[in-house]
């Protein structure tokens, strides 16, 4: 009897800021309240029959009063469709966009070239950027290689995913040196093949390849119904490479300079034979715009059908409109073309197939409206909105609050035990506790003894510790002989006061002599040892300085794990 019950506890209105329309209905009905007691003053004074003969204006008024109530229930009625009330959900067949990239990147050491400035693989990422920017839809992936391919990102339609890699990328986060690009196409051709539906493209960004690596990617893209589409990067003088740390550039094995440089005309002549598209870098868009270009698919090519089902909530405000248009029609019969385009504009919100709510970002989560925040740089706003404990975390950590994220680091549940004392060991550092961070770096490498990072940063928490033990012993020591010497001085002023008994006004005026003579020798070292504990300070700075906030760390692991589970040993002539 009561089956609907259940339906009904869940109504809702999916347009809730549709019933901010209905105050000014509220303000014009009370206005017009208002207005009709001023103008009633002669129906205390006429009979009700004799009032229409004598005041025919009167009959007018109960017409206008008629269309106005009308209209006043049209409104309400068209607030509430507009609002969106709904209680049941209905299952809705998705759609994909069957458009598919993948976008492979060279991160081999020639890309550090500066002959486009400030490097080749700087100006490669802001293209990077640029083209994620682009892409409106569809499914994308990302591949990086050096001297093999790895998967960075598998093909997914949120972008945001492969941009907030873009900034940590660096040549040094290769496992194996090398250029072999033909492995990074692998890896493209791997992705497209396990997630597109036969249809994709391979966007690569590149300075270029020799002869025999484009032969293999021939081979691997002939193989398949794929588009090459590529980015070439670099000039034809080319430019040195410089070293990561500094220290001069890379050489060859004759211990000449390494100078890279791109050859256009044969990447072009490989592009003609495999029919790729080929564009140099450009400082406007005209080359993402080529990169990016499809030809012109139909409906039913674009989009595909799956066989999930997604829930949705049935707008049932829909159905309201078919009580307001024979009010309209009734009450507004020479304004019937306006009742029907309201209507319409009505029903475009309401309807069952309208589109996602306007005003969805009012309707995030926590976690996601946290994460707006953490990416506007308001990190305590987002730790006070982060619900999920390792996100408060990183909100703390990056805010300077580093007891508050060991705290929450070690709550997390969605790293791994090593990960998330690694974290722990960094916030303790950050925060002086030096020794904890490295009791933690320990607990981290036993569960994992290959966690490169915790390696490094436990070294340097060691060597920072060393240091300020011997500090601490210098000042020991020098406390040490500074309390020999106020003894010995207190040895010889004794001496001097047994010595000099003969005259009490010598003695008293050798007294003050000596002390003033003490009195600037003390203020000396404590001016000295007030500069040691700020020098001592400054230093303890400078080796935190040293911890490296290093996002680029996990992407380094995950491609070093990969690479040691496949367990095949490259021979590398060349390193760039």
């Amino acid at each position: 009897m009561f089956d609907f019950l259940p339906e009904i506890t869940q109504l809702h209105f999916i347009r809730p800021w549709a019933w901010l329309l209905l105050i000014p209905v509220i303000l014009l009905w009370w206005l017009y309240r208002t207005k009709g007691q001023q103008a009633s003053g002669w129906a205390k004074l006429i009979d009700q029959h004799l009032l229409g003969w004598m005041m025919p204006n009167s009959q007018l008024g109960k017409s206008i009063k008629w269309q106005k109530n009308l209209l006043l229930t049209m409104w309400i009625l068209l607030v509430i469709a507009l609002s969106g009330p709904s209680w049941k959900k209905l299952p809705q067949p998705v759609f994909s966009n069957l458009a598919s990239r993948v976008i492979v990147l060279d991160l081999s050491s020639s890309m550090d070239a500066q002959d486009v400035k400030p490097s080749r693989l700087a100006r490669a990422k802001f293209k990077l950027t640029d083209i994620l920017k682009a892409i409106k839809d569809g499914l994308t992936g990302f591949v990086v290689y050096a001297g093999d391919g790895f998967i960075l990102s598998p093909l997914t339609s949120d972008t945001d995913t492969i941009d907030n890699m873009v900034e940590v990328l660096s040549t040094n986060l290769m496992p194996l040196v090398g250029s072999k690009p033909d492995k990074g196409i692998e890896k493209a051709i791997e992705l497209l093949d396990n997630g597109a539906a036969g249809e994709g493209d391979i966007i690569w960004i590149t300075d270029g390849g020799d002869e025999e690596e484009l032969s293999r990617i021939k081979e691997l893209i002939s193989k398949t119904s794929y588009d090459l589409n590529i980015l070439a990067i670099g000039t034809a003088e080319g430019a040195p490479i410089p070293m990561s740390n500094g220290s001069g550039f890379v050489k060859d094995n004759k211990g000449n300079i390494v100078i890279p440089k791109l050859n256009y005309n044969e990447l072009a002549n490989f592009a003609d034979d495999i029919g790729a598209t080929l564009t140099p870098m450009t400082a406007g868009n005209e080359d993402i715009e080529l990169l990016l270009q499809r030809p012109q698919l139909t409906v039913d090519e674009r989009l595909e059908k799956q066989d999930i089902m997604a829930d949705r909530w049935e707008d049932a405000g829909f159905w309201l409109l078919f009580l307001v248009l024979p009010i309209l029609l009734l009450g507004f019969k020479h304004r019937s073309m306006f009742a029907i385009v309201l209507v319409i504009s009505v029903g475009s919100f309401a309807s069952p197939q309208a589109q996602a709510n306007p005003l969805e970002s009012l309707f995030l989560n926590k976690d996601q409206q946290a994460k707006k925040l953490l990416n506007e740089e308001q990190y305590q706003e987002a730790y006070k909105t982060f619900e999920d404990p390792e996100w408060k975390a990183v909100a703390a950590y990056r805010n300077g609050d580093y007891q508050i994220a060991e705290n929450n680091f070690e709550n997390g549940q969605q790293l791994s035990p090593a990960d998330k004392l690694y974290n722990k060991a960094n916030a303790q550092a950050l925060a002086g506790e030096l020794e904890a961070a490295v009791s933690s770096y320990k607990e981290a490498l036993q569960l994992n003894p290959d966690h490169q990072d915790a390696l490094y940063n436990k070294k340097i928490v060691e060597d920072l510790l060393k240091q300020q033990q011997q500090e601490n012993q210098q000042s020991q020591q020098q406390d040490e002989s500074q309390s020999e010497r106020e003894q010995n001085d207190q040895q010889q002023e004794q001496q001097q006061d047994q010595n000099s008994q003969s005259d009490e006004s010598s003695e008293q005026q050798q007294q003050p002599s000596d002390q003033q003579q003490q009195k600037p020798e003390l203020t000396e070292e404590e001016l000295q040892q007030q500069f040691k504990e700020e020098e001592k300070d400054q230093e303890l700075d400078q080796w935190l300085k040293r911890l490296p906030d290093d996002p680029g760390g996990l992407l380094r692991r995950k491609m070093y794990q990969e690479y040691r589970e496949r367990g095949h040993k490259q021979h590398v002539d060349e390193t760039w």
